[in-house]
């Protein structure tokens, strides 16, 4: 009775407005004085307030940016007086020498603005401590992993880096988010972790590491790493935008948050010394093989023949290659399939896999056909080179076409005459008069349509990988679709539901599954005729997959018995629009 009695006096407490409450905004930094890159606490402090205060903004200032935040509100009753402290702390890192001043700080209590008074910060030349040597890890700790050293009393912090500031166009650059919680702190749950922007590159996410436990500065530290295979399409300048990670110490507390800083890429064009003739622009490392399903075909037959191409790089972006072919014989592709992404490599992983590509050949005459060989140029960021991937020859013996027996004569017989006089004729209706007549004539006609609608259908796709492409989306994705029931775990699931939805949509819309995002999946399908719910939907799927896949146990992420049932039904939308 007594705690319902003290819950109801807090309720009416916080609820009530503090009419006789003084309200005071003060804004303070723990130092005047500071090193280029080291840290620094700003507090705006609001104590009177229970209610109605608007979370403060602070002023842009040049050299000096905001590397995270957080708060807490404080109230106390006691001799029936109900008085609070909103306290908002945000780290400031100075990137320049100089004397600073911040401006006033506004904050909005109620109707009433508060502004602070100006803060003058002094900042010298230096840079933060270097990574101190590892101490006693309790696990070991993946060579991808560098540790930064934490500033003094963060007992939470975070950082992004690549492993490349300034690649080539279409070379892999993997950026590595690393959170570090100190054991001498506990949250509420998970943290909650936005990526970051990475506009124009194509990015894909890669199998993030364990969590691990290392100590750095005498302090043990959990650490979890999230690592994304980035790709520039183009040459120029590109910007990784801050990731944002936030969590909760306790329920007063409320939410804090921590922002990375963003990273500059210098993209590179390929050199053009030594570009060879025919480079299409793959980038990576590649090995390729030719080889057939038969050694012997006939005239009027066909034989399988399938280039395989494997490796790490770029490879969505292989388009089939022409054959060289010596000997009478048509050539058709007729399939392709590509198994595409994170490939062990090194200490950490890279994209790659494999393609396949079959065609098929229809030799015209008796003799020999030889495919091959195929030269395959690729840029090397290793080696900094153009280098080949070349293939055997493939022969094929053609022989005669199989012979038909001859239809055999038959024989002449004689005449026979009818008797008339044994039995008299009758006089019955012609058989052209009947309707199965017809129906038994118009049947192999109708066979006949139908399997040159079958054969005009068949070398449609052969001639036309983009229709065979389009025509087949949805039951190739429906296909994998089954198959999800084996995923072995959640972050299984959503890679393998954001492969076969962006796969799909690329199929309908014509494009690189490599580079389609969600804004860009709504803008396609909204332009190919979907309606605007279902290119929506498409959208904040693929978005709610990369956030589980980023994040995982994140809200956004849907069920698994949801995703499959959201999966299906926006497949049949889409399809329904673009049949």
């Amino acid at each position: 009775m007594r705690s319902a009695l003290a819950v109801a006096l807090v309720i009416v407490a916080l609820t009530a407005a503090p009419a006789a409450a003084e309200v005071d905004v003060h804004a303070s930094l723990n130092r005047e004085s500071a090193a280029v890159g080291e840290t620094v606490e700003l507090t705006v402090a609001i104590t009177g307030a229970v209610s109605g205060v608007t979370r403060p903004e602070i002023p842009s200032v040049e050299g000096i940016e905001v590397v995270g935040s957080s708060s807490q509100q404080n109230i106390t009753f006691a001799n029936g007086q109900v008085s609070s402290i909103n306290s908002y702390v945000f780290r400031l890192r100075p990137t320049r020498e100089g004397t600073f001043t911040i401006p006033g700080i506004e904050v909005q209590i109620g109707g009433e603005v508060y502004t602070t008074t100006p803060l003058t910060l002094t900042v010298s030349g230096g840079s933060r401590r270097p990574t101190p040597a590892p101490s006693a890890p309790t696990s070991p700790m993946p060579p991808d992993v560098q540790p930064a050293a934490p500033e003094t009393g963060d007992d939470i912090f975070a950082t992004t880096e690549v492993d490349d500031r300034t690649p080539y166009v279409g070379q892999q650059v993997t950026l590595t988010l690393t959170f570090y919680q100190s054991h001498r702190v506990r949250l509420l749950s998970n943290p909650e972790y936005t990526p970051p922007e990475t506009e124009g590159l194509v990015a894909e996410p890669l199998p993030s590491g364990e969590q691990i436990s290392r100590s750095i500065d005498g302090v043990p530290y959990e650490i979890i790493t999230r690592r994304t295979a980035l790709i520039a399409p183009a040459a120029g300048e590109y910007t990784i935008g801050p990731a944002t990670i936030t969590y909760m110490r306790s329920y007063l507390g409320g939410e804090e948050t921590i922002t990375t800083d963003p990273i500059t890429l210098e993209v590179r064009d390929l050199p053009g010394a030594g570009r060879p003739e025919g480079f299409s622009g793959l980038v990576g490392r590649f090995h390729a093989e030719l080889s057939a399903d038969t050694d012997r075909v006939r005239v009027g037959g066909a034989a399988a023949v399938r280039l395989t191409v494997t490796g790490t790089g770029n490879l969505r972006q292989l388009e089939a290659p022409e054959l060289p072919l010596r000997g009478r014989a048509r050539l058709y592709q007729s399939s392709e399939q590509r198994r595409i992404g994170p490939q062990p490599s090194g200490d950490g992983h890279a994209i790659g896999g494999s393609v396949a590509l079959e065609y098929l050949v229809m030799p015209e005459e008796p003799g020999t056909v030889t495919l091959g060989p195929v030269t395959l140029h690729y840029f090397n960021p290793q080696t900094e080179r153009y280098e080949a991937a070349v293939t055997s020859e493939v022969a094929l013996t053609v022989l005669p076409a199989s012979g038909s027996a001859g239809a055999s004569r038959p024989e002449a017989g004689e005449i026979r005459y009818i008797k008339t006089h044994e039995l008299g004729l009758r006089s019955r209706p012609p058989v052209t008069a009947s309707a199965w007549f017809w129906l038994l004539q118009l049947a192999p006609v109708a066979g006949l349509g139908w399997a040159l609608g079958r054969r005009s259908e068949t070398l449609r796709r052969a001639r036309d990988p983009q229709y065979r492409r389009f025509v087949e989306a949805e039951s190739r994705a429906r296909r994998v679709l089954r198959a999800l029931d084996g995923a072995a775990s959640t972050e299984e699931l959503y890679d393998a539901a954001d492969e076969i939805l962006t796969e799909y949509i690329a199929a309908k819309t014509g494009v690189a599954a490599a580079s389609l995002g969600p804004e860009e999946a709504r803008e396609l399908l909204a332009s190919a005729g979907v309606d605007k719910a279902a290119a929506s939907e498409a959208g904040e799927l693929l978005e709610q997959l990369r956030a589980g896949l980023y994040a995982p146990g994140s809200s956004r992420a849907p069920s698994s018995g949801e995703l499959r049932e959201r999966l299906s039904e926006l497949i049949e939308a889409i399809e329904a629009a673009l049949r």
